[in-house]
């Protein structure tokens, strides 16, 4: 594979990570003009940003079939298409009912997009896979941030009355995108390697492998929402309210530079089990150093959170295309999205609700402290498996 082609297809995964979150993230800096203009009230704005990642674990499977059967590029490429589409289509003001009818729609999309994404990274690049994947990771991160960053400030004050149309003025790059998919279509995985749909159907849920790899997404998951939701309470509950903005965008801007770093350091650290436990004793340590260190030392341990929780993400999910045959890619990313997404729902919530119950934050971090121990235990069991077992 050329120069040429190469820059190619990692532009081409970097644009398609920059689509997994971003248009889920528009929707909190437009939360207060759904409420004055739309009618929405908190538990409908909870459900819009949280139904995409509801509708990406329930819909991984399906898309594992789908990728077995018409092949990744074309999954991916219709997967994108119809984010767009779903995306566009919450532009329209028919109401709450049909804004989430249109999050649906789009949450389907990322879920065949996010399935795809590892298969597509062991195929386009199998002797670099961790840095193919960092590549889509931070695409992911940049995404994030700059639904955050600019759909208030820029977007909205750009369309004026007319913000609703900012979820279809995010999509609008998203037939170039398509093009540079399809056009990998002649380099696509070859039959002989392409997951079939009774592959996908074989999914087996007391594999080990696929339990390992998402406990450690959820530990990262979870530390990451846990991480934004606290730290705004922590800092208002020490009258620290200046050091909020701040401390968000380092816990978040952090996750670029992490993630920038292992484009270029991860295939060295796959196979290694001290990076995954060095991430897993910094989010651990994360959290006393948030909830206890005094004036501007919470910007660090903020800092240190942002970093522990996206390295541990970029370098889990980077392991499903590494530990199995191509052909089992789909199906082992199929079973360790749904695990990892039902877990970082749950936990997150679980910490939310055991600090309202309590009054207690430092207790609310007790789930998240729980299961970054538990997942201490993982890296130790994580090998690459070999093409006979992993089609047993």
């Amino acid at each position: 594979m050329g120069g040429e082609e190469t820059l190619r297809r990692y532009l081409t995964l970097w644009l398609l990570g920059l689509y997994l979150r971003l248009t889920v993230m528009v929707v909190p800096p437009l939360s207060l003009l759904l409420e004055r203009q739309l009618g929405f009230g908190t538990s409908e704005l909870a459900v819009a940003v949280s139904l995409p990642s509801l509708l990406i674990g329930g819909g991984a499977l399906v898309s594992a079939w789908l990728i077995g059967r018409f092949g990744v590029i074309a999954t991916v490429a219709a997967g994108i298409a119809i984010m767009a589409a779903g995306s566009a289509l919450r532009s329209l003001p028919l109401g709450i009912s049909f804004f989430l009818l249109a999050t649906v729609v789009m949450g389907f999309g990322i879920a065949l997009m996010q399935i795809g994404m590892p298969v597509l990274a062991r195929s386009w690049s199998p002797h670099k896979v961790g840095r193919a994947s960092a590549v889509y990771a931070n695409g992911l991160l940049v995404g994030e941030l700059l639904a955050a960053a600019l759909t208030g400030p820029v977007v909205v004050r750009l369309l004026g009355e007319h913000w609703l149309w900012t979820f279809t003025l995010w999509v609008l790059p998203v037939p170039f995108i398509v093009l540079l998919v399809l056009r990998e279509h002649r380099t696509d995985c070859t039959p002989a390697v392409q997951p079939s749909a009774p592959e996908v159907a074989r999914l087996s849920w007391r594999d080990p492998l696929l339990w390992r790899v998402a406990l450690l997404l959820a530990a990262a998951g979870s530390l990451y929402y846990v991480g934004n939701i606290f730290l705004p309470q922590i800092l208002s509950r020490t009258a620290r309210l200046s050091l909020i903005d701040p401390g968000l965008t380092v816990l978040n801007g952090v996750q670029l530079l992490s993630s920038a770093v292992l484009m270029v350091y991860a295939d060295r650290l796959l196979g290694s089990s001290w990076p995954l436990l060095l991430t897993l004793a910094l989010g651990l340590l994360s959290i006393p150093a948030l909830l206890w260190l005094p004036g501007l030392g919470v910007i660090a341990a903020a800092g240190l959170l942002g970093i522990a929780a996206s390295a541990l993400y970029v370098l889990a999910i980077t392991l499903p295309a590494w530990l199995v045959p191509l052909e089992q890619v789909a199906r082992m990313a199929a079973g360790v999205t749904v695990v990892a997404n039902v877990l970082t729902f749950v936990l997150p919530a679980g910490a939310a609700w055991l600090s309202d119950a309590t009054d207690s934050i430092a207790l609310g971090f007790l789930p998240i402290a729980v299961i970054i121990v538990l997942s201490m235990l993982a890296p130790l069991g994580i090998k690459p498996r070999r093409a006979d077992a992993a089609a047993t």
